[in-house]
């Protein structure tokens, strides 16, 4: 018919240069005739011409069918997709938490907060869309030159965590969350070293040009507080990563603990950790600001010691069970 020889045709114009042209349109023509004949059996009756089309919309369209025989099929084959979706999420994540940490400061200093608020939206937005592009052009890349399927043939059985006992909900609960502390866990690093630019002190013009300045000691920290913070992100990855390395994430878990406790009581044992400053405001009215924030930060030391004590003394427990 001549409605199927310009269907075939369409296709075998479209068809990819590797695929033999000849072969697929006698295969095509075959398949579409073997529906036909087995329409008409149905129906006893030949098909009219707008029935045969309809049978030829169902078939799919001529570019659509033409892709099928191409040597590529995808930007990103599925054996590459899932770890292009891993590295997707956790590029984004990062990127996520840099970007609203990048602008925390220009919309708590600024005066006019909702403008500020819409920039960093703006900014968010483009920089996930510049990053998602940027992933998707280096699985591209790789998806091309063939090197994932090296990886893939050298994984082992061995190295699988054993997740039998989770539930569907436990499992993407847990991986959400891995994915977050990693993230929050480099974002604070990035911006504990300076790569994310945040103010040293935080003024509110609205408010008679209060200022809020850090003390001397948070300077003389500042070593001890990076190792501290390069160390549980370390140890989020193995969480993450190596959920099998059961005594690894325990010690990881107790050192750090252990470390935070001891730079807490360093910094606890300052007794002043923040200044309050105003041109205009009142003495008094200064005073009692300085007061009441280093007091917030007296009792926000006491408990985060308290609840790393006890997060120690937990992870203790486990290991001695564990050994048992």
């Amino acid at each position: 018919m001549d409605l199927i020889d310009r269907y075939l045709g369409a296709i075998r114009w479209n068809l990819p240069r590797d695929a033999n042209a000849d072969d697929v349109i006698a295969e095509l023509r075959d398949l579409i005739a073997s529906r036909i004949e087995d329409r008409e059996e149905s129906l006893g009756r030949a098909l009219d011409e707008k029935e045969v089309s309809a049978l030829l919309r169902d078939f799919g369209h001529p570019l659509v069918v033409a892709a099928r025989y191409g040597t590529q099929h995808s930007l990103i084959g599925p054996d590459l997709f899932p770890f292009y979706w891993f590295a997707l999420k956790v590029v984004l994540a990062i990127s996520l938490v840099v970007t609203l940490l990048s602008s925390a400061g220009e919309i708590l200093g600024g005066e006019d907060a909702i403008r500020s608020i819409m920039q960093a939206l703006h900014g968010a937005w483009w920089n996930l869309l510049g990053n998602a592009g940027l992933v998707t052009l280096v699985f591209a890349v790789i998806e091309r030159t063939g090197w994932m399927s090296e990886h893939l043939s050298r994984w082992s059985p061995e190295n699988l965590p054993d997740l039998g006992t989770l539930t569907p909900t436990a499992k993407l609960q847990s991986q959400w969350e891995s994915l977050i502390e990693v993230a929050i866990g480099i974002a604070i690093i990035l911006w504990w070293v300076g790569v994310i630019t945040l103010p040293s002190s935080w003024t509110w013009s609205n408010v008679k040009s209060l200022t809020l300045a850090p003390d001397p000691i948070w300077t003389v920290m500042w070593w001890p507080i990076l190792g501290l913070l390069v160390a549980r992100t370390v140890f989020n990855l193995v969480q993450w990563l190596r959920p099998r390395w059961k005594m690894a994430r325990g010690v990881l878990s107790v050192g750090t603990a252990a470390a935070t406790i001891a730079i807490l009581v360093v910094i606890y044992r300052a007794g002043h950790w923040a200044t309050a400053s105003s041109a205009t405001m009142p003495a008094r009215q200064l005073a009692d600001i300085d007061r009441s924030t280093n007091l917030g930060i007296h009792y926000a030391l006491i408990v985060g010691a308290a609840i790393c004590l006890l997060q120690c003394a937990k992870e203790m427990w486990r290991i001695a069970a564990a050994r048992r």
